[in-house]
Parts: structure tokens; sequence; C-alpha cells
């Protein structure tokens, strides 16, 4: 007999508040029979939740699929997000992803592959089961059972529009559809099959349900999730005119707004902002990091991984995560952004306390064995990288309405609305440069915070973004339309380690060019400490930015999948 994850929860299903003090707690789960899942409307919500539980990371999913998925959410995600970009850099063997030599075997894609499948798996099995349920079995007859059938539908497209950004062509398994049942699974013929299977899930889902999470619970998916992520799918399918509309209507719903301080977003006692369209929100354990008997294990303790991969390695850190120079360097003076989301060598990581520079080895621009810049990221590094101190929530903003605010603003830009499109630039770089923070008097309101607000006695001058970047194009030397220079410098700054920007600038057709005039090749050389500009020794393979490579596992073990089906460049 089939089985399913059904997850028992302790208090509430979801997040329900915006609070620290609402954080998800899941006591255990157990395996429960397929067909008691679909035997009553309580028992079928509780196997939704094994489709939600699949955005988190989970030191179990080895036994149910073989792949370790302990920092799923977060790595491989934000690695493969930025690192290709050269924005965020990395040492040991995540800096093949600055360099251009990831290969079809690194466990990074079989982990992105595996735990979007896994997803899918899920919702397909309970897509299948409650298809056959009787309508009497809910207690608002078949629109019950529809909402069930939306959020479902809603997270597998959520997960086949990751694994299409990343590997294009994929295999697309239909309800009731697993790689158990269907072992030999081609990839769809065109890339729009994809997105057509995508496009249909979201607009069932988007016409069922509400602007709100259902029963108020935060983490569930919504209509504005729909709408923004199909918003998304028609920009890589070039409809601009239907994505505009699509994300205007999320503008014009009043759900959304900025939140009017940006650092407030990595706060670790805040979690589902205002900003917020669809985010994760991780929680601390409550206990210390040594869990095992044999000392520390990340098996035991994985929602700590993002201090640990963005803490600076002078105090604790791992050094999965820097932030270049160039990036540093790239700030507009007066973009708080930069002082609220990275410090760098001299400068205190205002959370902490701690001063960058100040050990031997680390005086310097670069620092360790593989010359790494030295900048940290502040955004999930705001306690102390101890082992032994509890460990530090953190949210996982996957996508925040500021990105609706850039992609309307290209999309403008490409239907020929260019005063539309500055305006909506114009919005994000109101509260880049702290217009918001003095609109809503946070000095006075927040005196204690660690980094000095603005308030009603403060004066910023916010610079045209048509000027600046009109200027900024021309002194960098940039081809491209001032538009899409500014849309992307924008989201360069908005959502460094985060989830979008790689996928973006690729997508909208300027990833060469930005490579090209802010990385050039054969700056410097490759072994100062005191050099503070990235070393590029490699020609950029355009094939390897555009796709990444299909798993070569899934390759060796899908008949439907053999090595000549590999994308280009692999």
């Amino acid at each position: 007999m089939k089985n399913i994850y059904a997850y028992l929860l302790a208090g509430t299903l979801l997040l329900t508040g915006n609070s620290c003090s609402d954080y998800l707690e899941v006591n255990h789960y157990n395996i429960l029979p397929g067909d008691y899942m679909f035997l009553s409307e309580k028992n079928a919500m509780e196997g939704l939740v094994g489709c939600y539980d699949t955005f988190y990371p989970d030191k179990e999913a080895f036994d149910e699929i073989g792949v370790d998925l302990s920092m799923w959410g977060f790595k491989p995600q934000f690695m493969l997000a930025n690192h290709p970009t050269m924005d965020t850099q990395a040492s040991g063997w995540d800096k093949n992803y600055n360099t251009q030599d990831w290969i079809a075997s690194d466990a990074e894609f079989i982990q992105l592959w595996a735990g979007h499948y896994r997803a899918i798996t899920r919702c397909n099995y309970f897509l299948d089961g409650l298809n056959e349920m009787e309508d009497e079995l809910f207690e608002d007859g078949a629109e019950g059972k529809k909402w069930l059938e939306a959020e479902a539908r809603a997270i597998r497209a959520w997960n086949y529009l990751n694994l299409a950004k990343n590997f294009g062509r994929i295999p697309m398994l239909e309800t009731g559809e697993d790689f158990l049942n269907t072992p030999a699974k081609p990839r769809a013929a065109t890339v729009d099959e994809t997105w057509e299977f995508v496009i249909q899930d979201f607009e069932y889902a988007a016409a069922i349900l509400d602007w709100r999470p259902s029963n108020g619970e935060y983490g569930r998916v919504t209509k504005g999730f729909c709408l923004s992520y199909l918003g998304i799918v028609k920009m890589y399918q070039e409809k601009y005119e239907e994505a505009k509309s699509l994300f205007k209507q999320v503008m014009d719903s009043g759900i959304y707004s900025l939140v009017p301080c940006y650092s407030y977003l990595f706060d670790t006692d805040k979690a589902w902002t205002t900003e917020d369209i669809f985010a994760v929100v991780m929680w601390t354990d409550n206990g210390s990091n040594m869990g095992s008997a044999n000392g520390w294990d990340p098996q035991d303790d994985h929602y700590m991984f993002a201090m640990y991969n963005t803490a600076s390695t002078e105090y604790g850190g791992w050094g999965s995560l820097y932030i270049s120079w160039e990036c540093y360097y790239s700030f507009e003076e007066g973009d708080r952004r930069r002082q609220m989301s990275m410090a760098a060598l001299g400068e205190e990581n205002p959370f902490t306390g701690q001063l960058l520079g100040v050990s031997e080895g680390f005086t310097t621009p670069k620092i360790g064995a593989e010359y790494m810049p030295n900048i940290s990221s502040t955004k999930y590094w705001r306690m102390p990288a101890d082992y032994n101190v509890v460990n530090q929530p953190f949210t996982m903003h996957h996508l925040r309405y500021s990105e609706i605010l850039l992609d309307y603003a290209e999309c403008c830009f490409r239907t020929g609305e260019n005063a539309n499109g500055w305006n909506a630039i114009n919005q994000v770089r109101e509260r880049a440069f702290g217009r918001l923070e003095i609109e809503s008097n946070l000095k006075s309101q927040n005196p204690d915070y660690p980094i000095r607000l603005l308030g009603a006695d403060d004066q910023v001058t916010v610079p045209d973004a048509q000027t600046y970047y009109s200027q900024y194009k021309n002194e960098k030397g940039y081809s491209a339309d001032t538009w899409l220079v500014a849309v992307n410098m924008e989201r360069r700054h908005e959502f460094n380690a985060e989830y979008s920007f790689f996928y973006d600038i690729k997508r909208s057709g300027m990833i060469e060019e930005f490579l090209n005039i802010e990385y050039p090749k054969g700056i410097g050389t490759a072994d100062s400490y005191t050099q503070w500009q990235t070393y590029r020794n490699f020609d950029l393979n355009m094939n390897k930015l555009n796709l990444y490579p299909i798993p070569y596992q899934e390759i060796l073990t899908n008949n439907g999948i053999d090595p000549s089906d590999q994308n280009p460049g692999y």
C-alpha cells in the first residue's frame, strides 16, 4: 500500500501571525496509510501539510529519496542564484560556481532536482487521492475540495517553475505519477510545454484562492503567490503585456507594501512582513548546537546553516558566501541597503558588535588561502556564529514585493510605458535611500535599533533613477538600454544573497555584458591580499550561464533521458 508523510502539528498548521512567537512548530510526524489520508477533510488537510513540508530543510530526506536536503531552501538555492554573477563568492568546493567549473555530477544539481521532484511527487499523489474523494466529505462540498486542490497545484507549479529556471526542459510528472511508476519519463519536447503546464496550475489556483492565506495561516500559498509567479512565467515566455497585467493586479490588491526599513526584512524577530509574497520562516530549536554524542553534528541541527555560511570566517563562519568588492563599491552614496545588508573590512556587524579586520590574517581586502573578499552578508549573520549558542531564526524571502515592482518596471519598459517603469524603480529607491524610514518616523519608534534609523528630523535626497543610470551606463560602457541597466542594478543591490538576481539578469539578456564590464578578465593577479578587484582568468561560457546541467545521476537512472539529451555545454 502506498504511504505518504502526514505531518501532525502542535497548535497550528502553519504560521498564524506576524511575529517570531508564532513560528511553525512541528512536534513529530507519522507515516500513515495512503487511504487513511483521504477518508475525511481533516485527514486530507493533514496530508496537504506533507506537501508544504517540502519547503523546509529535512535531515530525514536522505532516507526518503537518497539525497541530503539538510540545507534545503538556503543551499543549494542561494548559491545557484548568486555565485555565477560573482557578486557573491565562495571558497572550497563552492568556488567552482564563481569560475564556471561546475559539472553535471556536482551534488548541488541532484539536490535541487531531487528536492523539487520530491515535492512534485507528494503533490501528485495528494491530488490523485483527492480527486477520488466524494464532495460530501468536505464541509463546503466541492468548493472545499477545490481549495485543497488549488493549494497543491500551486505548490506543484512553484516547484516546476524552479526546475525550469535552472534546467530548461524537464520531465513533467502529472497527477498520480512519480519516478517509480513512471521510471522512463523524458524531458518535455519544448520549454513552452513546461511553461504551459505551470500556467494551468497557477491559473487554476489563482481563480480559487484568496489574497489572504487560508485561516489566517501565514505560510500557505495565496492568490498573490499565484499571480506573481504566473507573471514571472510570462516574462520567461516574453509575454510582457500579460505579465504586466498580472503584476498590476498584485500591486493594486492593497495586500502588499514595502517595509519602511530595508534592514527590518532580515531581523530575527520579524516574520511575514507586508512585503512578503512568499517566504519560509526558519526558527530556532532553542537548544545547543552540540547535538551529537560525538560532538557537533550538522544533521542534528540544520536550521543554523544560513548563519554559518554567511558569517565572517574571522568569527567562525564557513566561507560559503562572501560579497565582492565590486558589488560593495557599486552602491550609490546614500543607498542604505549596503549598510543594512553587509559588513566590510573595518566595519562592524551592528547586530553582533564584531569588527572586521582586527585579527591576524584578516586585516586586508582579501583573506584566506583562496583570496576571498573581506566582506560578509549581514542578512543572515545577525547572531554570533558560536557552536554553543542557540540557533538563529531567519526568513527565506523567496518573493518580495520589491521584486514585483522591478519586474513590473521591466515589463513597462518593454511595452512602451517608460514613465510607469521609472516610477516603479523610484518606489524601490525611495526605501533604499531612507525616505520611507523618515515618513514612518522609525527613529523615534525604535531608538535602540543597532543601525541608526532615520526620523522626522532627517532629510534625504533620492537621486533620480533615469538621470543616475544614464550616467552610470555611459561611465561603465554598457550598450544595454539605460532602463535595463537600471532595473538590473537595482536587482543587484536589492536581492544580493537572495533568490533571484542571477535568474533575472540572464533572463533579461544582460548577464554576459554585466560580467564583462563589472568583472573584466585579467585585471590584477590571483594571489594578492591587497588588491580588492576580483581576478577572473576565464572566458565566459554562455551555454553554462544559460542553463545548469541535467544531473548526471538522473541521466543514469531515468531511461527516458540519455547523454545526448544533456543541456548544451556539458
